[in-house]
């Protein structure tokens, strides 16, 4: 909440996804428990659904309808990204679902880094500058 104050939402927006890529990033690297462990300190500024909030609350301004369809929207986005995302990793790394041939085990990691980058330039190319 007060780096959406101090900083704005585009900025802020893109230290959270800042945060998730590093996040992720470490994780494809860790080879160990520490390092494994240490991939989750960047998760400390992993705040998009507050920033989300913050965004299509903003944007709506007095339109309460308005606002009330963009959270719904924003709300059932995260909801399925936090079912498919899983999923989606752990099928990334077991492959075909045979156990005897196991996929990258880090190819969702990276993919999630991919991700976040991604998100960093939408969220500086097209969020307000406040």
């Amino acid at each position: 909440g007060i780096l959406l104050d101090r900083i704005g939402i585009r900025r802020t927006s893109a230290l959270v996804f800042a945060a998730s890529a590093l996040s992720y990033a470490i994780l494809a690297h860790s080879t160990d428990l520490p390092t494994l462990f240490l991939s989750k300190v960047p998760t400390v500024l992993q705040h998009a659904f507050l920033v989300a909030q913050a965004t299509a609350a903003t944007e709506a301004g007095s339109d309460d309808a308005l606002r009330a369809q963009a959270l719904g929207r924003m709300t059932t986005s995260y909801t399925i990204g936090a079912t498919i995302g899983p999923a989606l990793g752990g099928f990334l790394a077991h492959g075909d679902g045979d156990d005897s041939k196991v996929g990258d085990m880090y190819f969702g990691a990276w993919l999630a880094v991919f991700g976040s980058i991604l998100s960093v330039v939408l969220s500086l190319a097209y969020l307000p500058d406040e």
